[in-house]
């Protein structure tokens, strides 16, 4: 689940009352939604987060994303996870965009090689930078690849499953992870002088 482990809460609770603005009402959600809000909500916060970035930003995408599942409902859904992975990711893409956030910065080692200290003690901050560093690598990454990666690798999802909320084919997921591995693979490379792969 990589380095946000620490950030994912329990079960989130999703409760509406009488009063709620949008379309939606607590008779309406009842058992059917709240089974999938209890079932899905910690994917949808580690997609949100793998996008976004920010825990409280990622909590904001969980309650829209099961807001848009309330008022559509899941009668007729055969899949209901790859249905809100894709509900997930497109919110959590649209969020990360309307942060601005959505223009990346090219990734340059030599800024962002970690400092390597001796200390035994100091292990863990060694580590921590070196999760930072492969995070920054990752958002660097071509969109594309950097998404299949995401879903694949991180959110652990089959390429069946990560092409469906994507929108792509099986083919095309495998060859963007493979371009993605290799791409951090050289770049890794290039700051801790380590071969990675095969």
């Amino acid at each position: 689940m990589g380095g946000f482990e620490r950030y994912i809460p329990g079960p989130m609770v999703f409760e509406l009352t009488r009063t709620e603005p949008r379309c939606v009402t607590i008779d309406a959600v009842a058992p059917e939604i709240e089974s999938l809000v209890r079932e899905h909500s910690r994917l949808v916060f580690r997609i949100a987060y793998s996008v976004v970035r920010n825990h409280a930003d990622a909590e904001d995408v969980v309650q829209e994303v099961f807001l848009r599942v309330a008022k559509h409902g899941a009668t007729g859904i055969e899949d209901a996870k790859a249905w809100i992975s894709r509900i997930a990711w497109r919110a959590s893409v649209d969020r990360f965009r309307s942060l601005g956030r959505a223009n990346q910065e090219e990734f340059d080692e030599r800024l962002h090689s970690p400092q390597t200290r001796q200390l035994g003690t100091e292990q863990q901050v060694i580590s921590r930078e070196k999760l930072e560093l492969l995070d920054r690598m990752i958002a660097a990454l071509p969109e594309k690849e950097r998404d299949a990666l995401l879903l694949t690798s991180i959110e652990e999802m089959s390429s069946a499953e990560a092409a469906k909320v994507l929108g792509a084919t099986e083919t095309s997921i495998r060859a963007q992870v493979f371009r993605a591995r290799q791409r951090l693979a050289e770049k890794l490379q290039k700051v801790t002088g380590t071969k990675y792969g095969r």
